[in-house]
Parts: C-alpha cells; sequence; structure tokens
C-alpha cells in the first residue's frame, strides 16, 4: 500500500467583513437556482438539500433549543457537500423501507441521521462521535430540532461504546472507517452490533491502487503525531483493502454502487482549497458534482478517487 505524505497549505488571510457579507448575500441569492440547475446535470442526493434546507428554515421561527444562526444558515443554505450527496443518497435507498426501531450511527456526518430521525418517528437513535466538536455541534441540531427525547449522543469509539449486543435495525457509518488506522475491530464491533436481518450501511473513499493519507495537522485530535509531525489521515481502499480489513468481516455486500471524479486529482484538489481556508462557494456544490462526478461499474475502473457505498444485511440466525 503507497504512503502519500499531504503538506496542509498555509491557511489564507481572514477576508474582510465586506467580503463575508458580500459572499453570504450572493451564495443566499444563488443557492436555489444552482440547486434547480444540479437536477439537469444528474447530481444524485438533491433531495437531502432541499429537505435539509427546510429542516434549517423551520429553525428560524420555531425551534426547541436555542442555537447559533450561522449553523441555522449553514442548514439552509450548505447542509450537503461534495460526495455526501452519493452517500446520502445510497444511505437512503437502503434504509427509507428498511423498518426499523433501534438505529445506530457511527460518526456519519449529522445531517443524515438527524434527517432519518425526523422522517421516521418511531426510531430510537444511537449516535457515536468521539470527537467533541463534531458531537457538540450534533447535539445543538438535536436539541434545535426537538428529538433529543429519541436520540442519545455517545462521545467515544465504537469499539467503547456501551451497546448491547444484536440491538440495532439498522447501523450506518458515512465516510468514517477509513479514518481509523485498525479498520477491522471497529467493523467487528459494529457487525456484532446489529440484529440478524438488520443492515449495515457503510460508505468509504476508493480508488484502483490503496493508499494510507497523512497530513501535517491533526484535525480530529484522536492519534499521535509520527516524527517527522505527520498525523495519519485516512486509507483509500481499493478491492484487496476491502475484502482484507471489510468484507472478511461482512461478508459480500447485497449492493454496491462506485461513485468517482471523471478527471483524476480533481476532488483531492478541491478538499486542499477548502483546507487552506480558500472561500467555499456553496452555492455551486450541487452543479460542481454533477459535472465533475460519475458512476463506475467497479472500483478498477475509476480514473481517480471516487466513494463505494456498501449495503450488507446480517444473515438471520439458523436454528438447528
Amino acid at each position: 500500500m503507497e504512503t502519500i505524505r499531504i503538506p496542509i497549505p498555509v491557511r489564507a488571510a481572514p477576508r474582510r467583513f465586506i467580503e463575508r457579507l458580500f459572499f453570504s448575500v450572493y451564495g443566499c441569492a444563488a443557492s436555489f437556482p444552482c440547486w434547480l440547475a444540479a437536477h439537469l446535470v444528474g447530481t444524485p442526493g438533491l433531495f437531502f438539500h432541499g429537505a435539509l434546507s427546510r429542516i434549517g428554515l423551520g429553525l428560524l421561527f420555531k425551534r426547541k433549543a436555542p442555537i447559533d444562526l450561522m449553523k441555522i444558515h449553514a442548514m439552509v443554505f450548505g447542509p450537503v457537500v461534495l460526495t455526501r450527496y452519493f452517500e446520502f443518497e445510497f444511505a437512503w435507498q437502503a434504509l427509507e423501507k428498511h423498518p426499523m426501531e433501534h438505529y445506530l450511527d457511527v460518526s456519519s456526518p449529522f445531517a443524515f441521521p438527524l434527517l432519518l430521525v425526523h422522517r421516521k418517528p418511531d426510531v430510537r437513535a444511537e449516535l457515536i462521535n468521539p470527537n467533541s466538536d463534531d458531537l457538540h455541534i450534533t447535539a445543538e441540531y438535536v436539541d434545535a430540532t426537538g428529538v433529543r427525547d429519541r436520540c442519545r449522543l455517545h462521545g467515544c469509539l465504537i469499539e467503547d461504546a456501551p451497546l448491547t449486543p444484536g440491538s440495532f435495525d439498522a447501523i450506518t457509518s458515512l465516510s468514517v472507517m477509513e479514518h481509523i488506522p485498525d479498520v477491522r475491530p471497529a467493523i467487528e464491533k459494529a457487525w456484532a452490533m446489529l440484529k440478524p436481518g438488520g443492515k449495515l450501511v457503510l460508505t468509504l473513499p476508493c480508488s484502483r491502487q490503496a493508499s494510507s493519507l497523512y497530513v501535517d495537522q491533526n484535525e480530529y485530535g484522536l492519534l499521535d503525531a509520527d516524527k517527522d509531525g505527520f498525523v495519519f489521515l485516512e486509507y483509500i481502499f481499493d478491492d484487496e483493502l476491502l475484502r482484507r480489513d471489510i468484507l472478511s468481516v461482512t461478508g459480500n455486500p447485497v449492493r454496491t454502487v462506485v461513485y468517482g471524479e471523471k478527471s483524476p486529482g480533481f476532488l483531492r484538489g478541491e478538499l486542499l482549497n477548502r483546507w487552506s481556508g480558500h472561500p467555499w462557494r456553496y452555492w455551486r456544490e450541487p452543479i460542481l458534482m454533477g459535472k465533475n462526478f460519475g458512476y463506475f461499474n467497479k472500483i478498477s475502473d475509476l480514473p481517480g478517487e471516487g466513494v463505494i457505498g456498501l449495503e450488507f444485511v446480517k444473515p438471520q440466525v439458523i436454528r438447528p
């Protein structure tokens, strides 16, 4: 497996107030037309953008707990980013009609489990995230939208979660497992938490050749840096790494979908641009994805990086 070290660019100087105001006003005006136009270029998951925006608008007029106005702004105008359009749609297709009462999410972006809980009023959810900042943001949205009575939040790794094995009808973990240096124990724990007949839905970054990425910033604060100051960021999975760390535990998925960049380097360049603090033009995000990403038959067909969606069903227990 190739090891790639990525120096994070020096952050750009903060923008002046008048620049921030311009981008905010322009973005608000352009967001809805760009969302409409994205339907013409085949962007997946646009339903989520609209549904989450409506939840955000609801928070402007009625909320169950205080929440910062900038978080409402983010929910209304930029609730989905980059490959999340594909990932949210993939996970929703797996779970929309799946009967469930007890649901576990392992550190996915908060928007997906939040919408699922809103759309399935009988579901009780357990949300795990070891990153205290992310967990605090999730808690704000959970409280403000009035679903705290059906959501319990846990600030821990899945390996340490105080949960009962075989108790969940569905588990999601979207673009998370790749950030765990020793992936297999986390997959084993998630698989053990699932009831027979329950569904596990994963999304993972992928490419034809596996690699492990290191950066010189400790973004999550959960891992130690090496002697050169680089911290493990994520694995990029190929077929062999998937078989070794995921499929060896779960068996083969019942559904697999691959979604990736059409030109190599686009996704990594976009991420580096955002890490460097340059203005994020959230209003063009839906069109950006539809024009620069597409579906592929398998990982080996990818010209660059992509995301693979994996849907698993745990076999029913066969009694003698």
